[in-house]
């Protein structure tokens, strides 16, 4: 291996980021023959950490969140891998809470490339491949790799799971997944193991998800079933199995999901202590959800692009509005149910700034138009840094500003300066 390493190590991030993304002849290409086949010869499809795989359709990113900062906290060394990454690439991978460097992606993309010989890998499986490498390269206690897209057929499912977590199910990706709730949930359970251990974090959860644990004979701690969440005035409590933590503060993320959280550390064996957990969930926050750029004028921004990440962002608003109208910049991609995804949002927003996506799945504009064809204050835009600069520049003491669509909507509005749209 060490002569393809050397051969790839002049290559820069950015060289091996344009090579990834043009070296397969498909950017999504669902399956496992391929990357198991360079994962066993890696010998990468077990890791010496404890692994925590997490599927959904909405909540993975804030549940490995979580999860990693309550293990830090317990002084565990931890890595993470989720996707899609906002701004830099380097998001992707977190190692004991830290991005590695450049070359510590290059270093792995070498080392994949080294081993893969013939077979052709995806931009995501990649990068898969090469952020199991770096954790293989490390002590770590804990790995936690959040699933692109599915669960089954999904380039993360080849690393044996310790602990496996289903935060929801809900319509996304239908292209690949199919517009039917009970595959989908088939197909996010298919990182389950016969009798492995798994959460369930949804009370509503579809039936085919329950079905696939029980069938496996998994060990089971679903929400409303092995573990319950009791809401106060005061704080809200988490009833598990051995596990019970009270007068837990509440956050600003989904509460189901800090829940999900609880329920994994259960599995793990572990109890920290209620202060940790307080103030982990106290201080819980991810990039792109619910983040807050400026105070004043009050710019959030979040990621919400499907009609359950959208309908948790409608529930938020009149709390982080206190009494502010609400202005929305809103660009999204085709392939997403955008009538469904903006009704949640309807009665909540003063006024729309849209626009077209530059993305090769973005819609231009157009369809977000048609489905807001009705409403009063609708302004079109070329570019999500135009709509974002006309909104911005609208805005007062009694108004604020909701950025949402799209992982690309926030991404390209966090290059831009909310004080200097």
């Amino acid at each position: 291996m060490s002569a393809s390493f050397n051969q790839y190590q002049s290559r820069s991030l950015s060289d091996w980021l344009y090579y990834l993304e043009h070296q397969h002849h498909s950017a999504i290409d669902l399956g496992l023959e391929r990357v198991a086949k360079v994962a066993k010869h890696a010998k990468l499809t077990r890791l010496p950490a404890k692994v925590i795989t997490v599927a959904g359709t909405n909540g993975k990113g804030s549940t490995c969140a979580l999860l990693e900062q309550l293990l830090l906290s317990e002084g565990y060394r931890v890595g993470v891998y989720s996707s899609p990454h906002i701004v830099d690439y380097r998001e992707r991978v977190r190692i004991n809470g830290q991005l590695p460097g450049e070359q510590a992606f290059c270093d792995a993309f070498a080392a994949i490339e080294g081993l893969r010989a013939d077979t052709s890998l995806s931009y995501f499986e990649f990068g898969t491949l090469a952020a199991i490498w770096m954790f293989a390269q490390q002590r770590l206690d804990y790995v936690i790799l959040e699933v692109g897209l599915g669960g089954r057929l999904d380039a993360t499912n080849i690393v044996e799971p310790d602990v496996s977590v289903v935060t929801t199910v809900a319509l996304d990706h239908v292209d690949w997944l199919g517009s039917d709730l009970q595959q989908i949930g088939r197909e996010k359970a298919g990182i389950f193991r016969p009798a492995g251990k798994v959460v369930i974090g949804d009370t509503d959860i579809v039936d085919s998800v329950l079905q696939c644990s029980k069938q496996l004979q998994c060990q089971q701690l679903a929400a409303g079933h092995q573990y319950t969440v009791v809401q106060a005035e005061d704080g809200w409590s988490y009833h598990g199995q051995k596990l019970h933590y009270q007068q837990l503060p509440y956050p600003k993320l989904p509460l189901a999901n800090a829940a999900t959280v609880l329920a994994i550390v259960e599995h793990l064996g572990l109890s920290p202590e209620p202060s940790a957990v307080a103030s982990a969930v106290a201080n819980w926050q991810l990039a792109g959800r619910l983040q807050t750029l400026s105070t004043e004028p009050l710019v959030v921004v979040d990621v919400a692009h499907n009609p359950q990440s959208a309908g948790y962002l409608a529930s938020q608003l009149e709390n982080i509005s206190k009494g502010r109208s609400v202005v929305a910049v809103c660009a999204m991609l085709t392939d997403k149910d955008i009538d469904a995804s903006l009704a949640p949002l309807m009665d909540k927003v003063s006024y729309w700034h849209i626009s077209g996506l530059s993305h090769p799945r973005g819609d231009d504009g157009s369809a977000l138009a048609e489905v807001l064809k009705h409403e009063q204050n609708v302004e079109r835009h070329a570019s999500v840094k135009q709509a974002y600069s006309t909104a911005f520049n609208s805005l007062d003491k009694q108004s604020m500003l909701i950025v949402f669509g799209s992982f690309f909507t926030v991404a390209e509005t966090l290059e831009l300066s909310p004080a200097k749209p």
